[in-house]
């Protein structure tokens, strides 16, 4: 399902934008700049899409590691909003 006013591809462009930003200063090449490039990933994606990627991930490495994924990804669109909410139009 897409959001009013394309706001999905908003929230994609905006968490694109963050993690480029990032990468300059990360350690691209830590387990931890893979995990959230992995979060990022999923973060990017419309609802309908990421209920069946996270479903594919519970089946591949189980329910604990889709659940904490799809808490991180939440938690990224979230901020996304946030970000595009105080951004002049």
């Amino acid at each position: 399902m897409l959001l009013p006013n394309g706001l999905d591809q908003r929230i994609a462009d905006t968490i694109s934008n963050t993690i480029e930003g990032e990468r300059k200063t990360a350690d691209t090449t830590s387990h931890a700049w893979r995990a959230r490039c992995e979060v990022a990933q999923i973060a990017m994606l419309a609802d309908s899409e990421r209920r069946v990627f996270l479903s594919h991930i519970a089946t591949r490495r189980g329910e604990t590691a889709a659940s904490n994924l799809a808490q991180s990804a939440s938690e990224m669109r979230t901020s996304a909003i946030f970000f595009l909410a105080r951004k002049p139009s």
